[in-house]
């Protein structure tokens, strides 16, 4: 990747975060240390979510951040969004910019 389309892809992610973000929160451990703080979350309901075991499609809840603000990445961490705790249940998308988990309260 070359440094100015790193840098514009940046700052289209922080462009998108600031405008469709539900709030700041924080990114927490699986033992529940915070490891970020003040993030800009995105968070929606109703997404589907197919289970490949059953063949069931379900609802699901998913969280997107910037990446790489989660350093280190604690795939069984926990995200605290307006003194909700949404604890990570796998992750829908990863572009390598935002990714997207799906959580669980």
């Amino acid at each position: 990747m070359t440094a100015p389309f790193g840098s514009l892809t940046a700052a289209l992610d922080a462009a998108v975060m600031a405008t469709l973000n539900d709030g700041q929160g924080d990114y927490l451990s699986a033992a529940g240390t915070v490891l970020a703080s003040g993030l800009e979350l995105i968070l929606e309901r109703d997404v589907e979510r197919l289970d490949l075991a059953s063949g069931a499609l379900d609802r699901s809840v998913t969280l997107t951040v910037r990446k790489h603000l989660l350093q280190p990445l604690d795939r069984q961490g926990a995200f605290l969004l307006d003194g909700k705790t949404w604890h990570i249940d796998g992750i829908a998308s990863d572009d390598g910019h935002l990714i997207t988990f799906y959580v669980v309260p």
